[in-house]
């Protein structure tokens, strides 16, 4: 098993080149996230909201996520949390994470 100090924290691949693999909590998180407009961001409790997961679970996806480059959070309080590129193309790139984004709302 690897330690987490042999991830890269750029691009979510480990130092050999394998691909992180995401929990269903943090698909689903990411998928609310890159839902989204770039400009736009969520609280945690606006996540728990549309995730249905807990507070706890959703922290601990998103800093593990952002230690891999997938979101990133404001300085803000409360903080607001976005995906990154790297976590929208991410999503883009896998159909199965697509499943977890929110449908398409008319405005």
């Amino acid at each position: 098993m690897r330690s987490a100090r042999s991830r890269s924290p750029n691009n979510g691949s480990t130092a050999n080149g394998d691909q992180m693999a995401l929990t269903a909590s943090e698909a689903k998180v990411l998928g609310a996230l890159a839902g989204l407009t770039p400009t736009e961001g969520l609280t945690v409790r606006q996540l728990r909201e549309r995730t249905a997961l807990s507070a706890g679970t959703i922290r601990a996806g998103l800093h593990r996520m952002t230690y891999n480059g997938f979101t990133v959070s404001t300085r803000q309080s409360p903080v607001v949390w976005r995906a990154s590129d790297l976590g929208r193309s991410l999503v883009a790139s896998y159909p199965a994470l697509r499943e977890f984004m929110p449908p398409k709302v008319m405005r």
